[in-house]
């Protein structure tokens, strides 16, 4: 069996690297592995007052980057290094975890007709597995979850009220900022 915890605060990321001075949680990306079977990349910058034009500029840019070039080798790293250091987690709090949790876990399992591993077994396979990926394989495996979902790019702003037409006032700003560069948002 599995059990779906709480999500740990984000781990550092390429947007935090470049908003140093960013307060917690401003700047974020996670993956999560939806209970309908589909997976959701999310990046995310919580910007302030009337910014979003440089928010919605740097997250294009940011997306562009990674889906062309992948990421560095020291970010495959922190990220396996925070995959084994939640797996362990998981396993660890795994006597903390309710009846009602494990039953909503198993019925999900169940009703997708998959099997439920638990968390130290998922650690056992991640600790022998993720020594493998490299920055190749990491990055093609990247590029194929990337380009086979569906961009969506939200902005929540009061001053998009007094745009004329918002959507196409945040594509125009997403598409200028990565240039001719083919990640042109639709």
């Amino acid at each position: 069996m599995t059990v779906v915890l709480p999500t740990p605060a984000p781990p550092s990321s390429r947007l935090t690297a470049l908003q140093p001075d960013s307060p917690p949680g401003k700047v974020g990306m996670f993956i999560e592995n939806g209970e309908q079977g589909q997976r959701q990349i999310m990046l995310w910058d919580n910007f302030a007052d009337d910014r979003w034009k440089p928010a919605v500029a740097g997250l294009r840019r940011i997306t562009c980057n990674l889906t062309t070039g992948g990421f560095t080798a020291e970010e495959w790293q922190a990220a396996k290094r925070d995959i084994v250091d939640d797996l362990n987690r998981r396993a660890a709090d795994i006597a903390k975890v309710s009846n009602v949790d494990l039953a909503k876990d198993l019925s999900h399992a169940l009703a997708d007709d998959r099997d439920l591993i638990p968390p130290n077994e998922l650690l056992r396979y991640a600790t022998n597995t993720l020594p493998g990926v490299d920055v190749r394989s990491g990055s093609t495996w990247w590029r194929q979850q990337w380009g086979s979902g569906v961009e969506h790019l939200r902005v929540e702003a009061p001053e998009l009220a007094k745009v004329s037409d918002p959507v196409v006032a945040i594509r125009a700003e997403a598409n200028e900022a990565t240039g001719s560069s083919g990640c042109k948002v639709r």
